[in-house]
């Protein structure tokens, strides 16, 4: 007997979505499988296996020969049913073919070792004991919130389930792990692709063959890490951008995990001290039941907001400490011998703009504006983007003036003038210039915590410092001068983290004062902030009302491309923006048969992000 075996080939660059082969036995839903493509075997995954006899129409519409999938090809691990369901309905959500996304959701480490690492595709699910399956939002700050997770692992575990937590990024899996694992010390298993790669492996191993129930805590490299009896996934840090994957396929490892929880009835758990505003508009709207902790007021640390707006020296100079962060400095210096000061922007300057036509100074090779960079005793300019390297001694790209001047406020000037201040304490910086490991941000966070001092950070440093008893907002103001829907949420969410970060008392400085946001962040008021703002993207259809598709190009002719596209789509009402073509949709209206058919069809020279963080 034949069967005909539809198969998806687990390649990350995008290509055929499926491959048909044949097999001389009934290979299961979900089953790994190496498959020819080519002169070589490509690790594929089975999605139907029939019977050739129910299978002829199809085999005749053929116009290649099927190749045979061979008895010792077919490995005897794979995903579950449940599993599969959930992969595909998110690959359809994002127009990218499931082998494209399920190569990159499994590790290398683990696909390597399939046999070892994974479990049988059995197609009948493990049916854990769940109370419920409606999903749990949580809003509160860091110790209640952890409080929480520990009686939700407690409980799991009184079902004789297991549990999940998902973290951002792995710098966060000790702190977490240290909190949770109190008394379950043997049955909890981090997980990771920053670890050693031969740990990692035999935590995964020993998490899967345990007996017991186990807590694993990973990042979204281990999503998928197979135990049937997981009944809870927590996504700690919810409203964190790194859930964003930067590569193709442009997933938000949110919308898997809420799918795998819904395809097998798993329980998902939404924490962060300040939630994004699409789960916090859902929360409104009743879609997760009665159930939901939101604590609407944050009671952080004691917060001053400071007008800092053109302060002057004596000789008529621009300064970047006001008089009253200034005094609140030494306050803290003098108090506890810990300041730190938080800092938007890497570098001296983020931004440089000709002083005669205001052009914004770009990347080269990008378009992307440039930093400018100490290095040695010169200076340099440096794109954040592509870390393409360009002169100071440049002119105006577009009128060719001499005369460029650097705006806003970096890591290293505030260091520098941090240093001139106080010139008895050691100044410090944390940001990827200055710790670009984690071993080397780790050992500059721990001086800190030893010794005091200032410490310079960007919102790298809030992964690495627990706390600090006095912290300061140097500037955010660059920030309101980008264009883009979502960056009042991003200025809420920063501010929120920093108080959070806080035990004493922190001061919030901005050129900005008229802006409400700041207000609402440093009172720790998240109703209202969430109430205006929900207001004011529903009247502009923003997110969470409506869908962004993003649509990029790397053509030689890219805009000449992205034109032709644009007619192709013309229904839809694409609009061509910044070399971009940006499509928006009702919210119900999406995901679009007809037009994920198109943007699946488009080919590895284009990009497609659903809901991007930007549309600029």
């Amino acid at each position: 007997m034949s069967y005909l075996v539809e198969v998806a080939p687990l390649q990350k660059s995008p290509g055929a979505s499926t491959l048909s082969y044949f097999s001389s036995s009934k290979i299961p839903i979900g089953s790994l499988v190496r498959v020819p493509v080519r002169k070589g075997l490509v690790l594929s995954i089975v999605l139907s296996s029939v019977d050739v006899k129910h299978a002829k129409s199809e085999i005749r519409r053929a116009d290649f020969l099927l190749k045979k999938i061979r008895q010792s090809d077919i490995l005897p691990v794979g995903f579950s049913s449940e599993i599969i369901a959930a992969l595909t309905k998110t690959a359809y959500y994002y127009a990218t073919p499931l082998g494209a996304l399920l190569s990159s959701l499994i590790p290398k480490m683990i696909s390597d070792e399939a046999e070892k690492l994974l479990e049988a595709p059995l197609t009948k699910k493990h049916s854990p004991a769940v109370h419920t399956i409606e999903t749990l939002p949580l809003q509160m700050e860091s110790e209640e919130r952890y409080g929480q997770y520990r009686a939700l692992v407690r409980q799991s575990f009184a079902r004789h389930s297991s549990c999940m937590v998902v973290v951002p990024t792995h710098m966060e899996i000790e702190k977490v792990r240290t909190e949770l694992s109190r008394g379950i010390e043997d049955y909890v298993y981090t997980f990771s692709l920053s670890g050693k790669r031969s740990l990692m492996k035999q935590n995964w191993r020993k998490a899967l063959e345990n007996q017991h129930p186990i807590l694993l805590i990973t990042t979204s490299a281990g999503a998928l890490f197979p135990r049937r009896d997981v009944d809870t996934m927590i996504i700690e840090r919810e409203n964190s951008r790194a859930y964003r994957s930067l590569t193709r396929p442009y997933v938000h490892f949110k919308v898997l995990i809420e799918n795998i929880c819904k395809c097998a009835g798993r329980q998902l758990v939404l924490g962060d001290s300040v939630l994004s505003l699409e789960t916090l508009a859902r929360e409104k709207n009743g879609e997760f039941g009665e159930n939901s902790l939101i604590r609407w007021r944050l009671t952080a640390a004691r917060t001053t907001l400071v007008d800092a707006k053109a302060p002057q020296s004596k000789e008529g100079g621009f300064e970047i400490f006001s008089k009253e962060l200034k005094e609140f400095m030494t306050r803290a210096l003098t108090n506890s011998g810990k300041l730190f000061l938080f800092g938007a922007r890497k570098g001296l300057a983020p931004t440089t703009v000709c002083g005669d036509c205001g052009f914004v100074l770009p990347c080269l090779n990008c378009g992307a504006p440039v930093v400018l960079h100490k290095q040695g005793e010169n200076t340099i300019y440096i794109c954040h983007a592509c870390r393409e390297r360009r002169d100071s001694t440049t002119t105006c790209s577009y009128c060719g003036s001499w005369k460029l001047v650097p705006l806003g406020i970096g890591t290293v000037e505030i260091a520098r003038q941090a240093q001139l201040l106080f010139p008895q304490h050691t100044v410090m910086v944390l940001d990827k210039d200055h710790a670009p490991t984690d071993r080397e941000a780790m050992k500059i966070a721990q001086k800190f915590k030893d010794e005091g001092g200032i410490l310079v950070g960007t919102e790298m440093a809030f992964f690495h410092i627990e706390s600090t008893p006095y912290s300061a907002l140097v500037s955010t103001d660059s920030l309101f001068s980008i264009p883009d829907f979502g960056i009042h949420e991003r200025i809420f969410y920063l501010v929120s983290r920093l108080r959070e970060l806080t035990k004493t008392e922190s001061l919030i400085q901005t050129r900005n004062i008229g802006k409400q946001v700041l207000a609402w962040a440093s009172q720790g008021n998240i109703i209202d902030f969430y109430q205006s703002e929900v207001e004011e993207r529903k009247a502009l259809l923003y997110p969470p009302f409506s869908v962004f598709i993003k649509v990029n190009t790397l053509h030689k002719d890219s805009r000449e491309s992205l034109l032709k596209l644009k007619e192709d789509l013309s229904h839809f009402n694409p609009d061509l923006f910044n070399d971009s073509l940006i499509i928006r949709l009702p919210k119900e209206s999406w995901p679009d048969a007809e037009l994920v058919s198109k943007l699946s069809l488009l080919g590895p020279l284009f990009s497609i992000k659903v809901n991007p963080e930007s549309i600029l």
